[in-house]
């Protein structure tokens, strides 16, 4: 019988974990995370806020729960979007309730517990004409803080959209009115802000927009093709992940998942449809090709988009390690082939069990008399044989070792098996 890679999407299955933010603190992943009560929703039913934590981005714990209870709202079963951050030794915890209203709740550590310190709405539906709800918060390269909030006009009329303000340094108050952030498109669900490549990404229910300019205004861009509900991303061991919503049940009972995303030269992003599908930190080596950007960890590298031809790979002109964890149906391969080049000159490239000082599973020696110097977008195919036979399920790192002067790409990889 075939074996098969089980599916890490959702992550947290059948728990109506959703509307996903993650964050890395502690040098931990923290997902903050708002709750479908129940598989047979027939509407939105949600009473409370999860908190989640990773350290592989595949296995995660429950760290704790917020009630609405412990807030100025009392019971609600309108318990939407939050986000969270960390500043001057604080965490803050925004949260909205139904459409209408945001909160703000401190605590001392990632999982709390938090205290509402106003005890009563940050945002309360007055500042705007927008429908005060959804926030997302975010970090610029100079420290200061902004809150996103808002809902787009094509589902509340007109006067609603995206609105952005300055945190005060308490994180509590704001240093400004908030701003109306204009956008070319007709919106969604849930506005994230992420800033990429020197530009600020708007991103709602799966589409984005780009901006020079914090405060807009923001050119759209198209769509992920991941997931048409609440979305955002962050950043982690040189890897850009995107956490997505997924509907199990229907609509009103979702999870959350994750895959990688990849940004072209002209600021589009990118996702994997396989990935989309079976969710991240994992592989089966009977798949006809790995794309080299879906590592799980890299260190000095490049993701660089191919020219001519589909997708990216990955180009490094130093010692680099890409780490691919739960790589399965392994014991009936003795190669692996890396489909890329070696421009320049030559290089060294180990295959080893879990990291760089594990055990080494093969190597590939390539020489530079031939004095190949293609352009980078060329591709040669490098089989590294096995050093011995593999069990069923392994963490591979791949470590390459450019030669002076040489830069090494890896487009995909595919596994050899015995026939």
């Amino acid at each position: 019988m075939k074996k098969i890679v089980s599916k890490k999407n959702p992550i947290i299955p059948q728990m109506g974990v959703c509307d996903p933010h993650i964050h890395i603190f502690e040098g931990k992943l923290w997902l903050y995370a708002s709750h479908d009560t129940s598989f047979d929703n027939k509407g939105f039913d949600m009473r409370d806020w999860q908190i989640w934590s990773s350290e592989d981005c595949v296995n995660w714990t429950l760290e704790s729960v917020v009630h609405p209870e412990d807030t100025f709202v009392g019971s609600t079963n309108c318990c939407w979007a939050v986000d969270c951050a960390f500043r001057n030794g604080k965490y803050y915890y925004y949260f909205s309730i139904g459409n209408r209203k945001t909160g703000v709740l401190v605590g001392d550590t990632p999982a709390g517990p938090f205290v509402d310190v106003l005890g009563k709405p940050l945002l309360d539906g007055t500042l705007t004409t927008t429908r005060e709800y959804d926030p997302t918060v975010f970090c610029d390269d100079d420290g200061e803080y902004y809150l996103v909030f808002g809902g787009p006009k094509w589902c509340y009329g007109e006067g609603c959209g995206y609105y952005i303000a300055r945190l005060n340094e308490d994180m509590i108050s704001f240093a400004e009115t908030p701003r109306y952030l204009e956008l070319d498109h007709m919106g969604d669900d849930k506005a994230s802000l992420n800033k990429f490549n020197k530009k600020y990404y708007l991103s709602y229910g799966g589409f984005y927009a780009i901006s020079d300019c914090i405060y807009g205004p923001y050119q759209f861009m198209g769509h992920t093709q991941a997931s048409m509900d609440h979305t955002s991303f962050c950043e982690w061991n040189n890897q850009l992940f995107n956490a997505i919503t997924v509907d199990e049940s229907s609509k009103y009972f979702r999870s959350s998942g994750l895959c990688y995303a990849h940004i072209r030269e002209n600021g589009e992003i990118v996702t994997d449809p396989l990935i989309v599908e079976y969710g991240v930190g994992q592989y089966d080596s009977d798949w006809n090709r790995i794309e080299a950007e879906w590592y799980m960890r890299a260190t000095s590298v490049c993701k660089k988009e191919n020219r001519g031809m589909p997708g990216f790979s990955v180009v490094c002109d130093k010692y680099t390690e890409l780490y691919y964890p739960n790589i399965r149906n392994l014991d009936d391969k003795f190669a692996v082939e890396l489909t890329g080049a070696f421009n320049g000159g030559g290089g060294t490239v180990e295959i080893r069990e879990s990291d760089k000082n594990g055990k080494l599973l093969g190597t590939l020696r390539v020489e530079s008399p031939s004095k190949r110097n293609y352009a980078w977008n060329s591709r040669d195919r490098y089989p590294v044989y096995f050093n011995e036979k593999l069990p069923c399920k392994l963490d591979i790192c791949m470590v390459l070792i450019p030669d002076e002067g040489t830069t090494i790409t890896v487009d995909y990889f595919n596994f050899w098996n015995h026939f």
